[in-house]
């Protein structure tokens, strides 16, 4: 047992964030092994717990888009190797049912992974729309607060008046183009289209401007000039004036792309 968890361990642990050490991370990785193990060997075979598996790696923070590979060549390797079924199942069977417990590893590592994904977005979005308030009065107040806010963002943010056209984007938001000549100030909001949009992107956007929602958040895909397609969460919110009246639109993106990509995968 302790040879097999140290083999997990080594091929997984370089793919994780995890606060755990490498000694915590392979007891962390003991009762999934023995639940693999049991799963192999039961009469009748299931899979379904190899789901559970999955989830329990993504909350061991081994989210890297490297380590769902890893963990599943490690189970194709070493499963049916150190765990067999016992007899009456021949080689093929183990096979098919050491198969059938990757898809479902796989499966439900995606599952919590989006879990994951969704409930960082919501965060996102709650701390955006918490701040929304005070961007509003650093509009009103105080030019050189919100300029900070604005240049030190680590996010991506992009500023355009009611009518579409684009007043001002951050530097963040220019490294995740990868250079945005193409999309530089002057702009407009329409021009950021991308033929995977779907209707209800642009039914969200003509609801805002219109004053009749306060924001909205969607992932949505751009084009880069180099052609390469940058998939990010986008949350629009409206800016209004002392008067309650739609003044800006102010975009906040967050990569995903690689996120996006694992899921994918």
């Amino acid at each position: 047992d302790v040879y097999k968890r140290q083999i997990w361990s080594r091929a997984v642990y370089p793919a994780t964030t995890t606060s755990m050490t490498r000694a915590e991370f392979e007891d962390y990785l003991v009762p999934l092994a023995a639940r693999l193990s049991e799963a192999l060997r039961a009469q009748p075979f299931d899979a379904g717990p190899a789901a559970d598996i999955g989830a329990a790696l993504v909350d061991a923070h081994c989210t890297d888009p490297e380590a769902l590979p890893l963990i599943l060549s490690v189970i194709d390797a070493y499963l049916v190797l150190y765990c067999p079924p016992g007899d009456g199942l021949s080689a093929e069977e183990s096979r098919s049912r050491c198969t059938r417990l990757q898809h479902h590893v796989a499966a439900g590592f995606a599952r919590a992974l989006r879990e994951r994904t969704r409930s960082e977005q919501e965060a996102i979005t709650r701390a955006a729309l918490g701040a929304r308030a005070e961007v509003e009065q650093a509009l009103h107040a105080s030019e050189a607060r919100f300029r900070a806010v604005f240049e030190g963002a680590a996010v991506g943010i992009g500023i355009a008046d009611i009518d579409g056209q684009v007043l001002e984007v951050n530097d963040a938001l220019t490294r995740m183009f990868g250079g945005m000549e193409h999309l530089a100030s002057g702009s407009r909001t329409t021009d950021w289209g991308h033929p995977e949009d779907s209707p209800e992107v642009w039914g969200l956007y003509r609801e805002l401007v219109r004053g009749e929602r306060d924001h909205y958040s969607i992932e949505k895909p751009y084009a880069r000039g180099d052609g390469s397609v940058l998939w990010t969460t986008l949350t629009v919110s409206l800016l209004r004036d002392a008067d309650g009246t739609p003044k800006y639109q102010i975009a906040l993106m967050e990569d995903i792309t690689e996120r996006r990509r694992l899921h994918e995968r």
